[in-house]
């Protein structure tokens, strides 16, 4: 039938119930939304940017449904009207709304208009070519989490839309150089910014099946698809952090996912479990076949369901990150602890290590602040976690002091080490490979300034930084040893005279678990890869002396060679140049002992 609500004669049907939101078919547009009950549900229709509404009309619903109101709606181009609903006398949004008008423009200043925000009609026409999920193996990850606006809104980052999906895209040529093949992206979702502090994060309350509008140069639904389009055609995955608020309806949250997965090609969540039941992740024939991230899986209930996945499911490790700082620190009593977080590698899912992320310090900051320093969060310091488990290296913030400067270079590269050579899947948070910033504080959730914002003008220092994490990427790829798919079993189960893993001290086939040692040796057997490899040998120095390393015998036929040396920073060819000199002075040292330097770690290859 054709009804005039507003000013254009549009003709409308009943309609279907599912699924949620707008559909669009050719020019036929159903509506569909869940209305609490005894309570009316008017359509309004606007032209796209128009003040008055062009058509609205009461829509019906069906006592089979339950409280699901829905309608059709013929328009000759859809994609030009925006709709809101009128329930119980209030005009709200669609919450399940793929697009929204009225924040196009990021945290509106105080004393502008700021528009209504109203629902666009989303016509699907993007054309993903020969893109396709990358489907990447946990065990082959090197992944990278980031903020959209941060990563390229600084005038330094050389893109031509900062602080948009479109600047994302524009650095993927960047993400490449450095190895990365995966990107964590913290919420992109439509959520409101303006709130008591700006809401830079964007965990709170949102509109989950919507990119953000003002994450983009142009349309942000095209945008965010090309982003993922591209990104996967490089081979690179994109995972998506989505914060679902307590009582949020499970079966929004189900939809939304499910959204994501079928119109944008995303390969994976972090979802925070305490408000999505697991059972709800792993059960679902869509959301089941991408990546899961979350804090802890109960392995108990996976096996009941059938759901284990090694490949899809994965723990967010937020242990590795303590214990590691705490060893990198030389803290009493790590040996023993950082050496099984180092090896950690469950059968049923993958391991998620990290040493930094978003609430927390960067890496820069872990090695040059004792404290946090929150105090331009407005809330007097008292925000943010005192667990920082961080050493200044002598001086409390930014310095020209040599000797700290080198020592903090020195324990970045120490840090990286860990990250990068450990078992599971590795996690670096944008912007630490080149030294970034936040001046001390650890929760900068309120800051849309140059405290988040990537500053891309690297000094020499920064530089020298990525030029070690790049090498270390490509370290731990050239070596599968490094990261294997199966837990490691610290037993000889070939018979080839050394375990997958072997832990010593500074005398070999002896570990020095005691509650003052801050030196650890961890041997990999390279024939327990996932294809043959050399042998790893990795000394941790995390005394503030130098130590004498014996190194245990390589399997036969084998013998050692400094591959990495955090001290000096430098690689090493391995075999060595006939014609390059070394510091070490005899063939003894070369194969049977080497002199780590303080709060250093060397990395050697069996060959």
């Amino acid at each position: 039938m054709a009804v005039t609500g507003g000013t254009v004669d549009m003709k409308t049907a009943v309609g279907f119930p599912f699924p949620q939101g707008c559909t669009v078919e050719g020019q036929t547009a159903n509506f569909s939304v869940a209305v609490p009950e005894g309570q009316t549900c008017e359509l309004i229709i606007y032209k796209k940017g128009a003040r008055a509404s062009a058509f609205s009309q009461e829509m019906p619903y069906s006592d089979v449904v339950g409280n699901l109101h829905f309608l059709s709606v013929v328009l000759e181009q859809p994609e030009d009207y925006e709709y809101c609903y009128k329930i119980g006398g209030k005009i709200v949004p669609d919450p399940y709304g793929k697009a929204f008008s009225g924040r196009e423009h990021w945290s509106v200043s105080k004393g502008k208009e700021k528009r209504t925000l109203r629902t666009r009609i989303v016509t699907d026409t993007f054309d993903w070519g020969k893109s396709q999920f990358p489907h990447l193996k946990k065990e082959d990850v090197i992944a990278y989490s980031l903020h959209v606006r941060g990563f390229t809104k600084h005038s330094s980052s050389g893109v031509a839309h900062k602080g948009t999906f479109d600047g994302v895209t524009e650095k993927l040529p960047y993400l490449q150089k450095l190895g990365i093949n995966q990107i964590h992206l913290m919420p992109v979702y439509e959520f409101d910014e303006n709130q008591r502090h700006v809401n830079y994060w964007g965990y709170g309350k949102a509109y989950f099946f919507a990119p953000k509008a003002s994450y983009a140069a142009g349309d942000p639904v095209n945008e965010m698809k090309s982003l993922v389009r591209q990104m996967h055609l490089a081979g690179i995955e994109v995972l998506m952090d989505i914060y679902f608020r307590p009582g949020t309806n499970l079966y929004l949250m189900t939809d939304c996912l499910r959204h994501w997965v079928i119109n944008y090609h995303i390969d994976g969540f972090r979802v925070n479990q305490e408000v999505m039941p697991a059972i709800s992740l792993v059960s679902d024939p869509i959301i089941s076949g991408v990546k899961l991230l979350t804090s802890y899986w109960d392995e108990n209930m996976l096996r009941d369901t059938g759901a284990l996945n090694d490949n899809v499911l994965a723990e967010y490790n937020e242990g590795f990150m303590n214990d590691a700082r705490r060893f990198l620190k030389s803290d009493e009593g790590m040996v023993q602890t950082f050496s099984e977080r180092f090896k950690r590698n469950a059968p049923d899912y993958s391991i998620i290590n990290f040493i930094t992320h978003v609430n927390g310090f960067t890496m820069m900051d872990l090695v040059s602040y004792d404290i946090k320093h929150n105090e331009s969060n407005g809330e007097n310091n008292n925000d943010g976690t005192e667990f920082n488990y961080s050493w200044n290296c002598g001086i409390e913030g930014k310095t020209r002091k040599r000797a700290v400067m080198r020592s903090r270079m020195n324990q970045i590269r120490n840090a990286f080490t860990m990250l990068l050579c450990s078992q599971g899947t590795p996690m670096l948070l944008a912007g630490d490979e080149f030294g970034n910033t936040q001046l001390g504080n650890n929760n900068a959730y309120c800051h849309d300034d140059n405290i988040t914002w990537l500053n891309w003008k690297h000094t020499k220092s920064e530089q020298d930084i990525f030029e070690f994490v790049k090498r270390m990427i490509a370290f731990r790829k050239q070596h599968c040893v490094l990261h294997g798919k199966e837990p490691l079993s610290m037993f000889d189960t070939k018979g080839i005279g050394i375990p997958d893993m072997s832990v010593h001290g500074t005398q070999a086939w002896r570990a020095d678990f005691s509650n003052y040692s801050r030196m650890l040796g961890i041997l990999l057997g390279g024939r327990y890869g996932i294809t043959e490899d050399d042998d790893i040998y990795i000394a941790f120095n995390m005394f503030w002396e130098q130590k004498v390393f014996e190194l245990p015998n390589p399997t036969v036929g084998k013998k050692w060679y400094p591959a990495i040396d955090t001290h000096s920073g430098e690689f090493f060819t391995v075999p060595p140049k006939k014609k390059r000199k070394r510091k070490i002075k005899s063939e003894k040292q070369l194969f049977r002992e080497y002199l780590v330097e303080p709060r250093s770690i060397v990395v050697f290859v069996g060959r």
